[in-house]
């Protein structure tokens, strides 16, 4: 915590949750409420699991949405870095010190685009989900622009239907694309049962 931060000027309910001595009844939600000791020992076996199978983990930034709770999975347990959805969490993990970032999505809008390929700027690894040649123009477009790299993953349907390519050749055709282009490199493959 920032100890230069004068905790009365902040207002419950609109800069903070709660304040030290409330009911739990006057806690404004959402508010993130842990158990420190139970959350240490679970990231330390998450860690100990992972590791212990010869497997990095990269824990998703959505279940906490915490930047403090991530450098404690990081540090205590050994994660690679985190998963995030949309663009805006992942400058917030990288603002706050997490150095490797996977936006797990597509990202197509043009300032979005930007501003993802910003995020190396940061001092994040920074990488995303690609499942179509064009997005790959876009990306390399807004790479080179910002002088940064942005890793790619070639997204593969695993039978949800949701998002990513269903073919070996839109694999390779894609991932010859991450390849070829400026400011892009090709980082593996994803898919996502769920």
């Amino acid at each position: 915590m920032n100890s230069a931060l004068n905790w009365n000027d902040l207002e419950v309910g609109y800069d903070i949750p709660a304040r030290i001595g409330m009911r739990e009844s006057e806690v404004q939600t959402p508010c993130l409420v842990l158990d420190l000791d139970a959350l240490e020992r679970n990231i330390m076996k998450m860690g100990e699991f992972a590791k212990g199978h010869g497997m990095r983990h990269r824990v998703h930034g959505k279940m906490h949405k915490s930047v403090d709770v991530a450098l404690l999975q990081e540090h205590l347990g050994g994660a690679c870095g985190v998963c995030c959805q949309k663009v805006s969490e992942a400058e917030v993990f990288a603002r706050g010190g997490i150095k490797d970032v996977l936006v797990s999505n597509q990202v197509r809008d043009p300032a979005k685009l930007a501003r993802l390929a910003r995020i190396p700027m940061l001092g994040a690894r920074t990488i995303v989900c690609v499942d179509d040649p064009t997005n790959v123009a876009e990306l390399s477009a807004a790479a080179t622009e910002a002088g940064t790299q942005i890793e790619c993953l070639v997204e593969i349907d695993c039978g949800a239907g949701r998002c990513g390519v269903t073919t070996t050749r839109e694999v390779v055709d894609i991932a010859s694309a991450i390849d070829k282009a400026d400011g892009l490199k090709f980082a593996g493959i994803q898919a996502y049962q769920g």
